[in-house]
């Protein structure tokens, strides 16, 4: 699975095919169909779930180690940041790219990436509830703010700059900021 995600991340559904898919994870043929008896498919829809499960834990845990909203939400940009730079562009959020490329031809990996960023999304909107945001505010800026990273990371991979993000991150800091003093103002 791990394999196929990093597959997807760097080049793509179309561009990752089976053999190389065995080649990089070292399972065999068999054992590949066997637990994914719909081939490429199947496989990606069970990547884009690993993925999602992935980046929301990651969430998970900026927020257990950072209750301020503002300051998580940083941190998280800041990750993605971080791994733009070490992995020299090359990688970005693998749910957008397979919903980018794959989403509206195949319905299994549609469910799985709209699982994967309300997944995704459930962890900013439990933050903002735990700052006494009330939970409609709660969703519409959390759609906000990851409609705003994913599109702020597709740029960041055709600019080859983090600008984008830093750029995102920073508006981002002060639209929730706002968020939280309205909410304790009320």
């Amino acid at each position: 699975m791990q394999a196929m995600s990093r597959l997807l991340q760097s080049q793509g559904f179309h561009a990752t095919g089976i053999q190389q898919i065995l080649r990089e994870s070292g399972i065999p043929k068999g054992s590949l169909y066997y637990h994914f008896p719909q081939g490429k498919a199947e496989l990606a829809a069970g990547s884009v779930e690993n993925s999602a499960e992935i980046v929301s834990q990651i969430l998970s845990e900026i927020t257990l180690a950072e209750s301020d909203p503002v300051e998580a939400l940083r941190i998280f940009c800041d990750f993605y940041i971080e791994e733009l730079e070490r992995e020299n562009f090359t990688l970005g959020c693998p749910i957008a790219t397979i919903t980018l490329e794959a989403a509206a031809i195949n319905d299994q990996i549609h469910q799985a990436c709209k699982r994967g960023f309300a997944k995704m999304s459930a962890g900013f909107i439990d933050l903002l509830v735990g700052q006494g945001i009330p939970a409609t505010r709660a969703s519409e800026l959390a759609t906000f703010a990851l409609a705003s990273i994913e599109g702020a990371l597709i740029l960041c991979k055709a600019q080859r700059s983090t600008q984008p993000l830093v750029t995102i991150r920073d508006n981002l800091s002060s639209q929730v900021a706002g968020a939280v003093s309205e909410q304790k103002n009320i």
